[in-house]
């Protein structure tokens, strides 16, 4: 019999490591000075690498779950996370030892998330499954605010951008609780009528399409924010900073109260996450005034907690039990693709209406204003 309370507590712990290397953001500056020859772009990898790694790796936890016990993933998975995050203070004389531990924080990353995802399908109810859901995003963005904190303080007072690394210490006891808490449920039973595991039909392809459409999308506001606050005359950088602040306490207050969310709104929940984050980029676009993008900036944030945990919750409600953790996982990696496609889509399509950053939060908001309806129409279609 599993003990539930204890599983929650094991699960949400496990999920703060998600986003860790987010604590390489305030480092960035500091890496690029200490390789002056390198191409900044290749700097940068530091952060993306993990995303990319993420989109190779996660249809390759679905799979494994199929095979090995998913707390043995698990803790494979933090392993790698605190190898990745320990190698580069080390070895940190040329900038691909650096960019090597970043790819093995990526395959942590592109195992943790599946993994995680199957162990609450596997342990919990329709509406406890989505309330753990939701508080999974909270914690995902409660961990990247501790690891940036952490890391920008180990940098301050040791003095070297490299110490910033040290921040993966903390995985240790997040390690130490996953072993204690999570439930040792073993690999996912394969009917021979499941063939590989994955399911496709049409309302399952619609989640997928929706959920690359937004996530194309929702990058756009925190990647544009300080360019927009700078053009529009809001503010200065303090504006900027404000306003991902914001974001992110979004994202920490729609997370907690995804369950409610999920319990009032049924499947017409991913609905309400568009609107949301629609609302946001118009309010911002629209009203051009500190405040109203502070609020826009909180909207979109609350949206993307929704957004993350509302598509992985709808395919574990209409998906065949044993073909759950490897769909999700090609979801996800799919997601992905679109949040790594985000600059390079958005400026393009956005450009074709003119220049300036303003016109991208209005294709952005205009867009998924469009997904929401399209959702809206699906999912009450499908709900009969």
């Amino acid at each position: 019999m599993i003990n539930k309370a204890k599983a929650k507590a094991g699960i949400l712990v496990t999920c703060t490591v998600s986003l860790c290397y987010m604590a390489f953001s305030p480092i960035i500056a500091g890496m690029a000075a200490a390789f002056p020859d390198t191409d900044i772009s290749l700097v940068q990898m530091v952060m993306t690498l993990p995303s990319f790694m993420f989109i190779v790796f996660s249809p390759l936890a679905g799979k494994l779950t199929q095979r090995i016990r998913k707390k043995t993933l698990v803790t494979a998975s933090l392993l790698m996370y605190l190898i990745g995050g320990l190698f580069p203070f080390f070895f940190h004389s040329n900038i691909w030892l650096v960019l090597m531990g970043s790819v093995v924080i990526g395959c942590g990353s592109g195992l943790l998330m599946p993994v995680i995802n199957a162990i609450i399908c596997d342990c919990f109810e329709e509406e406890e499954r989505a309330q753990l859901m939701g508080l999974n995003a909270t914690f995902v963005a409660i961990g990247a605010m501790l690891f940036i904190f952490v890391g920008g303080q180990l940098v301050s007072l040791l003095g070297d951008w490299f110490y910033c690394y040290l921040s993966f210490l903390l995985l240790i006891p997040v390690l130490a609780v996953a072993l204690l808490c999570l439930p040792d449920s073993g690999p996912a039973q394969q009917k021979e009528e499941s063939g590989s595991g994955f399911e496709m039909n049409p309302y399952v392809a619609f989640i997928f399409g929706i959920g690359f459409l937004y996530f194309v999308m929702q990058n756009a506001f925190n990647t544009n924010s300080s360019l927009y606050i700078s053009e529009t005359g809001i503010g200065g950088p303090e504006a900027a900073g404000l306003a991902t602040m914001c974001n992110t306490l979004g994202g920490i207050a729609g997370g907690s109260v995804f369950g409610l969310l999920v319990k009032k709104a049924k499947d017409q929940a991913q609905t309400v996450a568009l609107a949301l984050a629609g609302a946001g980029f118009l309010l911002a676009f629209f009203v051009r005034s500190l405040v109203p993008v502070l609020a826009g900036g909180a909207l979109v944030g609350a949206a993307f907690a929704f957004y993350n945990a509302v598509g992985t919750y709808l395919l574990s409600k209409y998906l065949k039990p044993q073909n759950n953790a490897f769909t999700v996982s090609v979801y996800m990696a799919v997601i992905n693709v679109g949040a790594a496609l985000s600059p390079v889509v958005v400026n393009a399509v956005s450009g074709l209406a003119g220049e300036g950053t303003a016109q991208r939060y209005l294709m952005c908001g205009a867009a998924i204003m469009a997904c929401g309806v399209a959702s809206a129409v699906v999912n009450r279609i499908h709900a009969k």
